[in-house]
């Protein structure tokens, strides 16, 4: 039997499979002895407790987790939570139902934006530590702290790869696509995964199985001579055939970057700054934060992406409150709206930070969609300082608009993972809609193309800063279709560099035909890697 899904990472991996399930009593709705005030308390102190042992446990994590943890603890803290808690209560539910019902009423509020749903299912997760803690029951059989194990499941929450110890090898979802969270964060921490690998759960709990990323597959009671080879790139070029750099979240991120081969920032996301801030940080305060991340980034220009919050990244201070469609609202650069004060201070604030440290920066908007948008940006960069301005392409509709931003930025950088996203109406963390964000969609890669189009006619530079970056083949698709520089996580940037120091100009175009001639995503990347296999 093989199960066919989406791979995460080039290393293949052999383990026994532990399938994580759940104990279904707890998440069982029950009734209590005990009086709504005894189970009103008994609720803040679980949720205190719980999240404050969240926070220490996941202290140590990568940076993407922390990240992640930090959202989703912000809204399991807030108070409007318990509050929703409390009818359930006062009809004598105990504190762990109470929860899971207030959690099935926030579902609701968020109508049938899967990306708020999935915010919901990893709160769920969180919600389920808290019943197994009150109740008294173990949430499922602990992971062995020995051995080989591929972690098996429908899905994981943030929460549950935040558990990951050293005898986790792989990991195996039902559900998820390559943008979803378990994908993010499998690759921050170089696990291999197949995702979106249905009939997944079927798998036999202690049997032996293959995960085979490069061939997007898992294989059972197999071994490594049977994993799909992943294509050795042996360079022969000094440098990478485009520029290769780095995307970071903040400081930690900008040292790990600066110990690989990375030349500069292709993406610094602000937002990570502010996830945990209650009120709303001084100028000060954020140049000190940017100037210590500018310091210790890599050489090379670093591009800065201004705050884009909203969707799943709830930003306290701005209390952006619920949306029925948070993808599809009030984020990104649409904060200026309602957030100008905020917007021109981060402006503010970085353009000190390139004064104090004198380091080549740009600065890009998100999510912007319309020329009126870019012209608003561009005059707030002006009247901060800020010379070097740019946009992200996301929408489908800023690129039909390019040509009319002439003399508006000096470069611009396609945000693969919510192209795809608002490309093809699939929202990116829908855990069944995982295809669609599949990097090596020809549709995708044709809008890339005609984005390069536009930027050449304007006589400016583009990059792509998504998560597709982070595959070799698809960089040297990028490179084939005139992108002049690709970025990903630290941990992916030197198997990128190398790739492109192993390739020439006319190879790369070769591999950038037959990714645009396919149909379908499966058809791209073999072609493209059937052009390499034979070297």
């Amino acid at each position: 039997m093989e199960l066919k899904g989406i791979g995460v990472g080039s290393k293949a991996v052999v383990g026994d499979v532990f399938r994580l399930e759940t104990s279904e009593a707890v998440a069982e709705h029950q009734k209590t002895s005990h009086t709504p005030g005894e189970e009103t308390s008994v609720l803040a102190t679980a949720i205190a407790t719980t999240a404050a042992t969240i926070r220490s446990e996941t202290a140590s994590s990568d940076p993407t987790t922390i990240e992640i943890m930090d959202a989703l603890l912000i809204i399991l803290e807030d108070p409007e939570l318990q509050q929703m808690a409390k009818p359930h209560l006062e009809a004598g539910f105990d504190a762990p139902t109470a929860l899971f019902k207030a959690l099935d009423e926030f579902a609701e509020l968020m109508g049938d934006d899967e990306d708020f749903k999935s915010r919901v299912g990893d709160l769920r997760g969180i919600a389920t530590r808290i019943s197994s803690w009150v109740r008294g029951i173990a949430q499922g059989p602990s992971i062995p702290q020995e051995g080989r194990w591929i972690i098996v499941a429908d899905d994981l929450t943030p929460l549950e790869t935040s558990q990951f110890g050293p005898s986790v090898v792989g990991v195996v979802t039902e559900l998820g696509g390559p943008t979803s969270h378990t994908a993010i964060i499998c690759r921050a921490l170089s696990l291999p995964a197949v995702v979106s690998a249905k009939g997944a759960m079927a798998l036999e709990q202690g049997s032996s199985v293959l995960v085979d990323p490069v061939g997007n597959r898992v294989l059972p009671d197999s071994d490594l001579s049977q994993a799909t080879q992943s294509i050795s790139f042996i360079p022969h070029a000094d440098t990478p055939l485009i520029t290769v750099r780095a995307n970071i979240g903040g400081l930690e991120d900008a040292k790990k970057a600066s110990a690989t081969s990375a030349r500069g920032v292709g993406l610094f996301r602000t937002e990570v700054l502010y996830l945990a801030q209650a009120s709303e940080p001084s100028i000060e305060q954020q140049t000190s934060a940017y100037t210590e991340v500018l310091k210790a980034a890599p050489a090379g220009k670093i591009i800065i992406r201004t705050i884009d919050a909203g969707s799943d990244k709830p930003v306290p201070f701005l209390k952006l409150g619920n949306e029925e469609n948070p993808a599809l609202g009030v984020r990104g650069f649409r904060l200026n709206t309602k957030h100008g004060g905020f917007v021109i201070s981060q402006l503010k604030a970085i353009a000190a930070a390139i004064n104090a440290t004198g380091r080549d920066v740009g600065v890009m908007a998100p999510m912007v969609s319309s020329v009126e948008e870019v012209r608003t940006f561009a005059a707030l960069c002006a009247e901060a300082g800020i010379q070097s301005v740019g946009i992200m392409i996301e929408t489908p509709a800023i690129i039909s608009l390019m040509p009319d931003l002439a003399g508006l930025v000096n470069f611009v950088s396609i945000g693969t993972n919510d192209l795809s996203q608002y490309l093809f109406a699939a929202d990116r963390m829908h855990p069944e809609l995982g295809g669609f964000s599949n990097p090596w969609q020809p549709g995708l890669l044709r809008n890339v193309s005609q984005v390069v189009t536009h930027a050449k006619a304007l006589g400016i530079p583009v990059g792509v800063c998504g998560e597709s970056a982070a595959n070799p083949l698809l960089a040297i698709v990028f490179a084939g279709l005139g992108v002049e520089s690709v970025s990903a996580a630290p941990s992916a940037v030197d198997s990128v560099s190398e790739a492109l120091r192993a390739v020439g100009a006319q190879k790369a175009s070769e591999a950038a035909t037959l990714a645009l001639r396919a149909s379908t995503a499966e058809d791209a990347e073999a072609s493209v890697r059937s052009l390499f296999e034979g070297d």
